[in-house]
């Protein structure tokens, strides 16, 4: 069955669609409750998705919901607002190939937004990249709101620049 198919209404997974034992690719997707979080978790695992076959890791801050339970990912409770929490969970992963940042905390000011978001994916970087030597791709795509750029976190240019040299100077 076609990975894009996968999720159609009433299309129904059949053996080939389990996961193989090898693994091409391996995916940390953060935020994997979320609605992208959720549909990459589907997905990725299928054995006809591109630049699979996949193993994933899927990484949330609440227990496991019995919605998500049947796909064939690896979950990872943890609340990246908190760096000891991050690094103790995440560091282990070591053969991660592609980290899909699909994750957001809302607070009241954009201000306020810019310092959580930055500081989430800041502590998701620093806990992966130094343990995991194959990390090839990021893929960051904070879940949209119709009321306000939530990317603005990352998109000013100077939010940018502060935001990625500390990942490597600790």
């Amino acid at each position: 069955m076609s990975w894009w198919w996968a999720g159609a209404i009433g299309a129904k997974k059949s053996e080939e669609d389990e996961a193989p034992r090898s693994f091409q690719s391996v995916g940390l997707v953060v935020g994997v409750t979320g609605i992208v979080g959720n549909s990459l978790a589907e997905i990725l695992p299928l054995a006809d998705t591109p630049g699979g076959p996949w193993k994933v890791y899927g990484v949330a801050r609440r227990p496991r919901p019995n919605w998500n339970a049947d796909y064939p990912i690896e979950y990872i409770q943890c609340d990246i607002s908190d760096p000891k929490d991050t690094k103790s969970k995440l560091s282990q992963l070591t053969d991660v190939t592609h980290i899909f940042y699909v994750s957001w905390t809302n607070r009241s000011s954009e201000a306020e937004n810019c310092e959580i978001n930055g500081a989430m994916f800041r502590s998701v970087l620093c806990s992966v990249i130094p343990n995991a030597p194959n990390v090839r791709h990021i893929c960051l795509q904070p879940e949209p709101n119709i009321t306000s750029d939530r990317s603005s976190w990352l998109a000013k240019p100077n939010r940018t620049i502060r935001l990625l040299p500390k990942i490597y100077l600790g």
